[in-house]
């Protein structure tokens, strides 16, 4: 599996990787987690190894015969620069492999409508959920982790090192528990599902330190944060997503429009603010605004009618 992954890793970094290849490489991947996770692992050795590109700046794609049968004798000059990089590569590898990751970083993103699940090196997991990024480093003993933007799920996995979110101007630290994290216009919340978190001030975040046990969810912001308590089932609404659907219950129709524009380009509008505190309930696909439109509008006095600007709008029904 592990020379599957590898072979997929330099084939997709070849400028010549055909498109009937790239998606023979999706398809490999979609048949398992482990498919998945050999590869992410494989994707960071071989991002790591690509910076010793310098010693030898010519080189624009990797050499024909990497995968090639080692031939039984080989002699080597001493004084190549190809000698030296892998005597240089060897002793970081006996050293310590943190002296390459401890200024490395790795961005993973989703566009919008799109989820991705990412295994890291430590196996730790992140879920992205739609138009979200994170930029993922590991140094000075720490795996840090940065959400830019939108909502992920962190799945921690055992290890001596803390697992550290960062996320509007707090520090969310973790051991080997499970998390999500979902940006705001100024706020951020924090769902914690197993283990436990401290969540930290880190510039004009959480006005103190609060750790929160699992099936707790704090809200955070510029004027301060809250924590509540939730159920089994309420966080499974919340992670709705990681199903592709989007769970109501008695969330306005304000609230719902909101949720199904950020997985979705063509657009739902709210044209009669008389209907926007309308209260709905139910599990609906997150992709498919259309078929959100037509129950609301089948089960509330609501018609729709689309612009030709695609945008779907939302008015009560006259007569």
């Amino acid at each position: 599996m592990r020379a599957a992954a590898a072979h997929w890793v330099v084939r997709l970094s070849d400028p010549a990787c055909a498109p009937g290849e790239r998606a023979a490489f999706e398809a490999w991947r979609a048949e398992s987690f482990e498919n998945e996770a050999a590869f992410e692992r494989e994707h960071a050795a071989w991002e790591r190894t690509d910076r010793l590109r310098v010693f030898k700046p010519a080189l624009s794609k990797p050499d024909a015969d990497l995968f090639a049968p080692e031939e039984p004798r080989r002699t080597f000059d001493r004084r190549s620069p190809w000698t030296m990089m892998a005597a240089a590569a060897a002793i970081i590898g006996v050293i310590g492999t943190g002296v390459l990751s401890a200024t490395a970083s790795t961005a993973y993103a989703t566009d919008i409508g799109e989820r991705r699940v990412v295994v890291l090196a430590d196996n730790s997991r992140i879920e992205l959920n739609t138009d979200s990024k994170v930029v993922v480093r590991y140094r000075n003993g720490v795996r840090e982790v940065k959400l830019v933007k939108g909502e992920a799920l962190f799945e921690a996995a055992p290890d001596a090192r803390p697992f550290v979110v960062k996320a509007r101007d707090a520090r969310i630290e973790t051991g080997s528990g499970e998390l999500s994290v979902r940006l705001g216009a100024e706020n951020a919340a924090v769902t914690v599902r197993r283990g436990a978190a401290q969540i930290e001030p880190d510039g004009q975040g959480p006005a103190k330190e609060v750790r929160i046990a699992a099936g707790t969810a704090m809200v955070y912001g510029p004027h301060g944060g809250h924590a509540q308590p939730l159920s089994d089932a309420e966080i499974d609404r919340a992670l709705a997503w990681r199903q592709g659907a989007i769970a109501l219950n008695g969330q306005s129709l304000s609230q719902a429009v909101a949720e199904f524009n950020r997985y979705n380009r063509q657009k739902v509008r709210i044209a009669d603010p008389s209907i926007a505190d309308l209260r709905l309930a139910g599990y609906f696909q997150s992709t498919e605004p259309q078929a959100f439109v037509a129950a609301v509008t089948s089960a509330f006095p609501v018609r729709a009618s689309a612009g030709e600007d695609g945008v779907i709008r939302l008015a009560r029904k006259v007569g």
